[in-house]
């Protein structure tokens, strides 16, 4: 193999056919970088230069080389180039798994428009995914971060909490409660209700249950749903109510009203879960945009809360 040394000093020399002034521009005195290529020439075997005291000029076989040798350069640096960027997680792939509620949260949006600003290099996937197959997508590596609700139980994973929003109750207009602005959620034991099922919503599920559990009744699913839109419409076709985070509310579906619980129960939590084994700088990258997105978010609910509080 040729050193790309060599190709660099012949490039310089085929551009200013001139022995001294090809080695000055190397920093090098001129017998060792005629010696050098001398070098070149008998590890190709042909000559490439036809020189006496007075001229340089390339030969046939010169002129074919110096199109390869600035071919094999250019091509050499683009390997460096691509090779430093992946190596500062400016380049390549990140999927991202999140639970259909998350989707109508503004913060991942956010996370993933800053992404692509910082590192317009990087190629992003969003996938819808219940909770249950990010973790699966994230060991097989199909996922390098997910976005879910708690807990996460095994210690492969790793978690940072990112939101946590208020819950909302999901009527149907024509619900007698509906004109309410706050609902007791025990008014509610005695209605169907839309669920999720209980072995794919995990923390999301357990909550909801235990919310009403702790309002007096165990909630009685006629409707079950694994994807959060599915639920709204049900709701909206009147085949019973339905707790969701309070960031669902943006999605505006005729038939459907949102109000807030006077029980006040615990926000529902948005965690990021990630597998520290399977670290990279481009999730590395994404997990420090994560970090300064949800501690903008904590900070702005902390100031509304305080307002709210202030206000009262």
């Amino acid at each position: 193999m040729i050193e790309l040394r060599l190709y660099r000093y012949f490039i310089t020399l085929a551009e200013t056919l001139h022995f001294g002034r090809a080695a000055a521009i190397h920093g090098i005195a001129q017998p060792p970088f005629s010696q050098q290529i001398q070098k070149l020439e008998r590890e190709l075997g042909t000559p490439l230069l036809r020189r006496n005291n007075r001229h340089v000029e390339l030969t046939a076989a010169g002129q074919v080389f110096l199109i390869e040798a600035r071919s094999t350069l250019a091509a050499a640096e683009r390997a460096e180039r691509a090779v430093r960027l992946a190596g500062e997680g400016r380049t390549g792939r990140i999927a991202i798994g999140m639970i259909s509620s998350a989707s109508y949260e503004d913060m991942i949006s956010e996370i993933v428009r800053r992404m692509g600003q910082r590192f317009p290099g990087v190629d992003i996937a969003l996938l819808e995914m219940t909770t249950p197959r990010q973790l699966q997508a994230l060991k097989s590596g199909e996922v390098q971060i997910g976005f879910v609700r708690p807990p996460i139980f095994e210690a492969v994973f790793a978690t940072r909490s990112v939101r946590r929003e208020p819950l909302l109750l999901a009527l149907p207009v024509s619900h007698p409660l509906a004109q309410e602005e706050v609902i007791a959620l025990h008014r509610l034991a005695r209605d169907p209700w839309v669920m999720m099922p209980s072995d794919m919503g995990l923390g999301f599920y357990e909550q909801v249950i235990g919310v009403c559990q702790n309002a007096g009744f165990t909630p009685e699913a006629h409707q079950v749903a694994t994807q959060i839109h599915t639920m709204i419409s049900l709701v909206a076709a009147g085949l019973g109510v339905t707790l969701v985070p309070a960031s669902v509310s943006s999605l505006r579906r005729a038939g459907v009203v949102y109000r807030p619980l006077k029980d006040r129960p615990e926000p529902v939590e948005t965690i990021a879960v990630w597998m520290p084994s399977r670290s990279s700088p481009l999730l590395e990258n994404l997990l420090e945009i994560v970090s300064e997105v949800a501690a903008e978010t904590e900070n702005a609910e902390i100031h509304s809360g305080a307002a709210l509080a202030t206000a009262k």
